[in-house]
């Protein structure tokens, strides 16, 4: 399966250039959790899925297009904004996978991270060549995307040691995570004891006029999961992008079914820092649930947003260094049932 470029437009969308410009740099503190990282939301790319020219990216994604006037084509602001980048700053896209994975390569030597890494099979299979145990691998699906039998999905997850059942897609063609098709998914899951990872959260602003006019926000709704988890009580669920905007709705999930986590999932990045740390990270946690939340980079065409996540958690001040760890590292391990 191939991404489309239009999906690199999808979390393009998920980083754009504040109102100042571009983020001041940060410096260590006695605070900085430097242990080792399980990133649990990196996407897998190939020499087919990058961009043929260098796109530019700025931080955060929420203003890139501070504002429009539906009298032009929302596709050609969006392309305009990311060849003609507004920051100072901007991290750019690579156009070769050679160059893409020396980048990755490098940000995992540098900041110790063991990702999990979601694509098709054949690009999996691409990544395990090239960097080896390093990465967990997890295979994406789409029901609309994908035309693959439960079968064939549960032979290529047996045959290729596959660790994760996800990134779920399902929300970008208009397919809610309780619809029966994917009942029989599910139940595989359940049965294979293999952990599902879904998408619930924001997509790209103005995703719907770019590349995915089916893609509803309703959906993002954790609510629509309590059908799911109480037909399948042993499946095991990452809500990525924790089900953004609907907090209080993923709150009463976790209360409710503690065998759910979350991820981050690059929304730390998606918007001002003060803004993800007043309303979602700090109320998850006020919460109780910070055993249950888990480090998600989103990580795709640009490499390089792996270190600006870490750096945006570990600049979050209201955190001790017993909850970064957790996040960083400890929660997922346990999600994902490593060996210690």
């Amino acid at each position: 399966m191939i991404r489309l470029h239009q999906i690199i437009a999808i979390l393009l969308i998920f980083s754009s250039c504040n109102s100042d410009g571009e983020r001041k740099e940060t410096t260590e503190n006695d605070n900085w959790y430097k242990g080792p990282i399980i990133d649990m939301h990196m996407h897998a790319e190939s020499d087919n899925t990058l961009p043929p020219e260098k796109l530019a990216l700025c931080l955060p994604l929420s203003n890139l297009v501070p504002h429009f006037d539906p009298k032009e084509e929302f596709g050609k602001v969006w392309d305009s904004t990311l060849k003609n980048p507004r920051c100072k700053t901007p991290i750019y896209s690579s156009t070769t996978f050679e160059d893409y994975s020396l980048r990755i390569q490098d940000q995992l030597n540098k900041l110790n991270v063991t990702p999990v890494v979601s694509g098709s099979q054949s690009i999996l299979e691409e990544w395990s060549t090239k960097f080896g145990d390093k990465i967990i691998p997890s295979i994406e699906f789409n029901l609309e995307r994908d035309s693959i039998s439960v079968d064939s999905l549960k032979a290529i997850i047996n045959t290729h040691d596959i660790k994760v059942f996800g990134e779920i897609s399902n929300q970008y063609a208009g397919i809610a995570p309780n619809d029966p098709r994917m009942d029989s998914y599910y139940a595989m899951a359940e049965a294979l004891n293999i952990p599902i990872a879904i998408h619930l959260g924001t997509g790209a602003p103005g995703s719907p006029y770019l590349f995915s006019p089916k893609y509803v926000a309703a959906y993002s709704n954790p609510l629509l999961l309590e059908e799911v988890l109480k037909k399948y009580p042993r499946l095991r669920i990452s809500v990525m992008h924790y089900g953004e905007p609907f907090i209080d709705e993923m709150i009463t999930m976790m209360y409710h079914y503690p065998q759910i986590y979350v991820d981050l999932g690059g929304i730390q990045w998606a918007y001002p820092s003060d803004y993800f740390y007043e309303f979602h990270l700090k109320k998850l946690i006020s919460a109780g649930f910070g055993k249950r939340i888990m480090f998600g980079s989103d990580t795709f065409i640009w490499p390089e947003l792996l270190e600006k996540s870490i750096e945006i958690i570990n600049n979050a001040e209201f955190l001790t260094t017993e909850q970064k760890a957790d996040i960083f590292y400890n929660n997922a391990a346990r999600f994902l049932r490593l060996k210690k």
